[in-house]
């Protein structure tokens, strides 16, 4: 059934109106309302890259184009908006809701990476339906020196080791499965990114990179130069376990790894986020306080060690009475070490605790 729906300060037109909380099925005009969030914290992003001096912005895989016409509405700078879709239905119902918003965007109805050939931009949004490596090569012929992007990967099974083989296929990593897959699963992802970029003279930073629902999402920023790739490179590494786990470059390693090539560097830029928070304040959002609180968990753990440990996990293996989060977290710091929650999973935590440590606290 057809529909209208609003979201920021857009409406767009729907020839059907699903309600996932999954990632749904791939399809021409496709709109997921649980993703109101992700696309608020979007147009954040896309701000403090306006304000960098981003002036070209494409969303590549716009389905609806919500994505794409919310930035041009909602950008409060001089900015200029391609909004593409290579399905022909998608691109008219693209069309459609372009016109109805009265906003300055260009509809594209090309292959995205055929578009890439053609012209280079300040920010790239790759959102597609599954892995997002098709298009990533394709995005370093339209960078400039300097360009913000957003990837997603809802291939999150692959990623988070379910499809051990698949990671290792398509994204040249062993997976880790289990206990802080998902953070592992979101560095791998990283790691992939940075190496293509690399390989093409790019340095890249992440930014914001975090789990919600089915999807992983990485927002950062590309950067021209054989040096800038070098340092990058740095941050590509393995995750290993002595007592605890352990994250390090293949230049230190001297254990037997179990995950990775992946980014063993930072996945939160806190001074940016501070600059995205004051951003979001000023907006006016229907789900402003869950964003915010989201924004917190980033500011926290980028201050905490790489990778979580799962309390459930720990009190089945030791066969304890599982503590609260609070009471953990509170028990660690006392005897001095950091520790905190972790936006990846609502019952884990992350400190620079040795395992022996921790164990100590569900005893």
């Amino acid at each position: 059934m057809a529909a209208i729906v609003k979201e920021g300060k857009v409406e767009i037109f729907l020839e059907k109106l699903h309600h996932y909380k999954g990632p749904g099925k791939k399809q021409a005009g496709f709109y997921n309302p649980a993703l109101e969030i992700d696309r608020d914290l979007n147009v954040a992003f896309c701000e403090y890259a306006a304000a960098e001096g981003a002036k070209r912005f494409l969303d590549g895989l716009a389905a609806s184009g919500i994505r794409g016409i919310r930035i041009a509405k909602e950008v409060e700078r001089d900015i200029e908006v391609d909004i593409n879709d290579y399905n022909s239905k998608s691109y008219e119902i693209m069309k459609k809701n372009i016109e109805m918003n009265k906003v300055k965007a260009n509809a594209l109805n090309e292959n995205l990476c055929i578009l890439l050939q053609k012209r280079r931009y300040d920010y790239i949004d790759i959102d597609p339906y599954g892995s997002p490596i098709p298009f990533i090569s394709c995005m370093f012929r339209a960078l400039k020196k300097k360009t913000f992007v957003a990837i997603t990967a809802t291939d999150t099974a692959t990623l988070c080791g379910i499809y051990r083989k698949a990671c290792i296929r398509k994204y040249h990593s062993i997976p880790l499965r289990g206990q802080a897959s998902k953070e592992a699963g979101i560095r791998i992802l990283i790691g992939y990114i940075a190496r293509q970029a690399a390989s093409f003279d790019y340095g890249f930073r992440p930014i914001i990179c975090y789990a919600h629902g089915h999807f992983f999402r990485v927002y950062g920023v590309m950067e021209k130069g054989a040096r800038k790739a070098d340092e990058s490179m740095k941050n590509i590494g393995w995750i290993y376990w002595k007592d605890g786990w352990k994250i390090s470059g293949f230049e230190e390693m001297n254990e037997r790894p179990i995950a990775g090539p992946l980014w063993t560097g930072k996945i939160y830029d806190y001074n940016v986020i501070e600059e995205i928070e004051e951003i979001i304040r000023k907006k006016e959002l229907r789900k402003k306080e869950l964003l915010l609180k989201l924004i917190n968990f980033f500011k926290e753990e980028a201050e905490l060690p790489p990778l979580y440990y799962e309390s459930a996990f720990i009190a089945k293996e030791l066969k304890a009475v599982q503590p609260k989060m609070a009471k953990i977290i509170e028990r660690l710091e006392k005897k001095g070490y950091k520790a905190g929650r972790t936006h990846f999973m609502l019952n884990a935590f992350k400190t620079d605790a040795p395992y022996g440590i921790v164990k100590e606290i569900f005893r």
